[in-house]
């Protein structure tokens, strides 16, 4: 009978810890920066522009810019293999990584600008370049979560143009930063660094408002 009850309980554990890691990955791919990145620059160009459709469609072109061009470069660069996943889960990968998002948001300010784009918009470009610029440095000594980082900051830019209910996105910022966890990508002093990094960098927006 204690036979019994010991197997049930193990298996109980184990169908408790997959929904954990079933929920963990679903939450890293929902939230990832790859899908917020992109959803940040389009609702800061509508809400900042006159034109709101114009604003989203620059907002969407600086995101082809921000997100879209650096990941087709990932998905050359596990191909070839330089880098293992889409996440670039290896530390010593996202050196080259960031640098080619960096110049990617170069060439997407300064074709914003050429543009005519909402300053705002430029300005959250500018921004991400910081947090990158961050993020480059203190990747060479520690694995700090760019998940969180981006979920963070993109709730930081809502709240400049949406005003405080923004805040209440902040729960993806906790799910993500769990789900990281969770899949040991990061320790929890990996996505707090990431997530306060982030909210911190892009707050900046509220200054050039």
């Amino acid at each position: 009978m204690t036979e019994q009850v010991d197997v049930e309980t193990r298996t109980s554990c184990r169908g408790a810890s997959g929904i954990r890691l079933r929920l963990a990955r679903v939450f890293t791919e929902l939230l990832a920066p790859s899908v917020v990145g992109v959803i940040c620059p389009v609702a800061v160009g509508a809400l900042s522009d006159s034109d709101s459709w114009r604003g989203a469609g620059l907002g969407l072109l600086g995101a082809v810019f921000a997100i879209g061009l650096p990941y087709a470069y990932i998905a050359w660069l596990i191909r070839t293999g330089g880098a293992t996943d889409r996440h670039v889960s290896r530390r010593e990968d996202r050196p080259k990584v960031l640098v080619a998002v960096l110049l990617c948001l170069a060439a997407g300010i300064l074709l914003l600008v050429l543009l005519g784009a909402p300053p705002l918009l430029v300005w959250l470009l500018v921004g991400e370049v910081l947090l990158v610029l961050a993020c480059l440095v203190i990747s060479k000594f520690w694995k700090i979560s760019m998940h969180s980082a981006v979920a963070a900051g993109t709730v930081a830019a809502l709240v400049v143009v949406l005003g405080p209910w923004a805040l209440l996105a902040g729960v993806g910022v906790v799910l993500v930063s769990w789900g990281r966890v969770v899949l040991r990508d990061h320790t929890p002093a990996q996505v707090t660094a990431g997530a306060v990094l982030g909210a911190v960098v892009l707050s900046l927006l509220a200054v050039v408002r």
